[in-house]
């Protein structure tokens, strides 16, 4: 593994524990509101699907702490294979760019999911508020932008393509 990228085998995971956790509060948000909750206990019924819907709060708790632990290695190797980039380069180039703002969309998102996990910690079996259910909506998109610039990196800037495969990289990008 010496020499080949490492952030890309560490993002997959706190970019499917956020979408886990917005999906979760839409279906507890879809569960407790008048118009849809008769919807979500029938398709549960119908499904045999053996999940209270009262548990919705804890799993999607849980996953905003998942997360919170799984960013960790992916925000370290993203910043540690940025940094040349930045450093060759400065921010004048395309991919310099493209990377700082896929590094700071995250930012946000993971200060979103820090803010849930907070506000909730205290509350009765981490209930919402709507506050969260909103941030988790919103943060769901935003991820998926940012995992898109992230892939936009690799396909057209060439990020870490080549590393580890005995060619030099190309020291214009």
């Amino acid at each position: 593994m010496a020499g080949h990228p490492k952030h890309p085998a560490t993002v997959h995971f706190p970019i499917a524990f956020t979408m886990l956790t917005g999906g979760l509060d839409a279906l507890y948000f879809a569960s407790t509101s008048p118009a849809t909750a008769g919807i979500v206990a029938s398709a549960f019924k119908t499904l045999d699907i053996q999940i209270p819907l009262a548990l919705l709060p804890t799993l999607s708790y849980y996953s905003t702490i998942l997360t919170l632990v799984t960013a960790i290695p992916a925000i370290v190797t993203g910043a540690m294979e940025f940094m040349p980039v930045v450093q060759r380069n400065g921010f004048s180039s395309k991919k310099a760019q493209t990377g700082a703002l896929h590094a700071l969309i995250n930012d946000i998102t993971i200060f979103g999911a820090a803010y849930n996990w907070w506000s909730r910690r205290n509350e009765a079996a981490f209930t919402p508020s709507t506050t969260n259910l909103v941030l988790s909506a919103a943060i769901v998109p935003v991820s998926a932008f940012a995992a898109y610039l992230g892939g936009n990196l690799i396909y057209k800037h060439g990020m870490g393509v080549g590393k580890g495969s005995g060619s030099k990289q190309k020291k214009s990008q």
